[in-house]
């Protein structure tokens, strides 16, 4: 969970697999904790069929 790392750390996620629909897919996250409630990634996506790339923002709280 994002809350649990520490303040401006990064991380970088790699994973591949096979879908029923797809066939084999290969995927790739990376991103970095700005703040402490504020993290910026993006991803890439490939499979058999098409590719995909993106970014996001996490932006987390509680109460």
């Amino acid at each position: 969970m994002l809350s649990d790392v520490p303040v401006k750390s990064g991380y970088l996620e790699a994973s591949a697999g096979a879908s029923s629909l797809t066939g084999a897919y290969a995927r790739l996250e990376g991103g970095a904790r700005l703040r402490q409630d504020l993290g910026l990634f993006a991803f890439a996506e490939a499979n058999q069929r098409e590719r995909m790339v993106g970014a996001g923002m996490r932006w987390t709280f509680g109460w």
